[in-house]
């Protein structure tokens, strides 16, 4: 079961010898070092952009990727996760067809929307942590900065078990990536939640 992380709080430990609780763990005790592959059935991105009337929301889903975090560097971690255009979803068929057509997405020249960073930082369950990378849509690649909170991790006490949850943030401008269609009655700003689960291969 994962251990939540409560805002402000140290994640729970349990107790050793005694009454005393093991001090609250640095990033990198948090951690086993190996390959978490995303769960791509649990993870998903969900996105809201405002409209003069109403707005859109969505998810992009089935994520593939892994978070590696190696011995020699057990503080840090490198990333790459692809979402496929053709699994968003909105819950309204037309709209999912607007948003993967040329005007858009297009899912057919571009099918692949990607994240990927290289010695970021292990995010901790206290404090948002700075995430930047790279993202890849549209055919443009942009840095961003995401802000990640460890939101669970499962202790590595088997081999093949160590399960890990992030939630983050992130806000792009669509037109930065060739998407500007519909402005100024569809905002140009995308408000992106992340809510994903990696478990150690």
């Amino acid at each position: 079961m994962l251990v939540p992380a409560a805002s402000g709080q140290a994640p729970e430990h349990r107790p050793v010898s005694g009454p005393e609780q093991r001090p609250a763990q640095a990033p990198a005790s948090l951690y086993a070092p190996g390959h978490y592959l995303v769960d791509s059935a649990a993870t998903r991105v969900h996105f809201h952009v405002k409209a003069l009337v109403g707005g859109y929301d969505g998810d992009f889903v089935a994520p593939e990727g892994a978070v590696v975090i190696t011995p020699e560097h057990p503080d840090r971690a490198s990333i790459d996760i692809r979402f496929p255009v053709d699994k968003l979803t909105t819950g309204d068929s037309s709209t999912d067809a607007m948003l993967k057509g040329d005007s858009f997405f297009d899912g057919a020249k571009f099918p692949t929307i990607r994240f990927a960073a290289q010695d970021a930082p292990l995010a901790t369950p206290d404090t948002p942590t700075a995430i930047a990378g790279e993202l890849t849509m549209h055919g443009q690649t942009r840095p961003v900065t995401l802000s990640v909170r460890l939101a669970g991790v499962t202790p590595d006490e088997a081999p093949g078990l160590s399960v890990l949850h992030f939630t983050g943030t992130l806000s792009i401008e669509r037109s930065q990536f060739g998407m500007g269609f519909g402005r100024p009655f569809v905002s140009d700003k995308v408000d992106l939640s992340i809510d994903a689960i990696f478990h150690r291969s």
